[in-house]
């Protein structure tokens, strides 16, 4: 059997692909890196040279303006178009979490790795369908890869918001949404505010509107979320918010997120409402995704992975979990 081009070492830094000097969402300073997205537990580590796409970069620069400076090259990718690195052929394909979430594909010598940082694969309320790629190796995010795990599409989605809040206004409460401050709350309160429902949101999402306006999603009448806010706007707030703003009076709140779909997420949340959907693949959507790379060989990475490994193999595929030799936080985005 001919031996892979691409040598692949899960490490608590990071992935790191070996040939090439290229690692994959790195935790730690490294010389070369590539950014999925824009999410703090992928982009960080600042590392001396990064390759994403120009939105994620845009991201990243507002996140971490302190960090990103004049010694950082950071190199935009456009969708579809490949570079040459040391040997070898980088193209970022759209992957559908958040704006500018791309995965990529690394080719050499006629052999193709593909690297999906956090993705889905139905359409999102933001942001670009991801693209299915066939490869040789496939190394994919499992946040929710059990069975159990099923969210609904962007129009339903869309329709359980818009209901609860006019719904709750209508009964005299506040409507408070619950979400991760990129990506998830831009999706509310753009649904929100495109169906002319007054909407004010935490500061830390506020920050990322101009980008998400420059992708083409409207917020009319949105405002930075302050203890003066009328309370007939409805609000998109982070979690760590929710007990706080029972001081404001009458308050119903609905969590969106993919860990809605669990049976104790009500409690967990404390929420009145629970809306599973989310920016990362179901358990189905995940199946589908390895089945159309077509890839001999699958690395899970995060979430349940050694679960999802074993339904995997138990299909027939060779896969194993990848995380033994990495550690993450649980991504608040899901």
């Amino acid at each position: 059997m001919k031996v892979p081009p691409l040598t692949v070492r899960f490490t608590a830094a990071g992935i790191h692909i070996l040939e090439i000097d290229l690692w994959l969402d790195p935790r730690q300073p490294v010389a070369h890196a590539w950014f999925s997205h824009a999410h703090a537990d992928h982009a960080s580590g600042r590392p001396q040279q990064v390759w994403a796409t120009s939105r994620t970069l845009e991201l990243y620069r507002i996140r971490w303006p302190i960090t990103t400076s004049v010694d950082q090259k950071l190199i935009p990718l456009a969708f579809g178009i490949p570079i040459e690195w040391n040997g070898a052929k980088l193209t970022a394909w759209p992957a559908g979490h958040i704006i500018g979430a791309a995965q990529l594909c690394v080719e050499k010598d006629g052999y193709r790795l593909v690297y999906t940082g956090d993705l889905k694969l139905n359409q999102p309320i933001c942001g670009v369908k991801t693209i299915s790629i066939e490869c040789d190796r496939l190394i994919i995010e499992s946040t929710f890869g059990l069975p159990i795990y099923h969210f609904l599409s962007h129009t339903e989605a869309r329709h359980r918001i818009l209901s609860f809040a006019q719904e709750t206004l209508a009964e005299g409460a506040t409507p408070v949404f619950l979400g991760y401050p990129l990506g998830r709350g831009q999706e509310i309160a753009h649904v929100l505010a495109t169906a002319g429902i007054p909407t004010s949101v935490h500061g830390a999402m506020h920050k990322f509107l101009p980008a998400y306006e420059a992708e083409g999603y409207s917020f009319p009448g949105v405002e930075p979320y302050s203890a003066q806010t009328d309370p007939s706007r409805a609000l998109v707030v982070v979690p760590g918010m929710r007990d706080y703003l029972e001081a404001r009076g009458e308050v119903r709140v609905a969590y969106v997120s993919g860990w809605a779909a669990l049976a104790n997420a009500r409690t967990r949340a404390n929420a009145h409402e629970l809306i599973p959907y989310s920016d990362h693949a179901s358990f189905t959507e995940l199946l589908d995704l390895v089945a159309a790379s077509g890839a001999s060989q699958i690395d899970i990475v995060h979430g349940y992975a050694e679960p999802f490994a074993h339904i995997l193999r138990g299909r027939g595929y060779h896969a194993q979990a990848a995380t033994a030799q990495m550690s993450r936080e649980e991504d608040a985005g899901a």
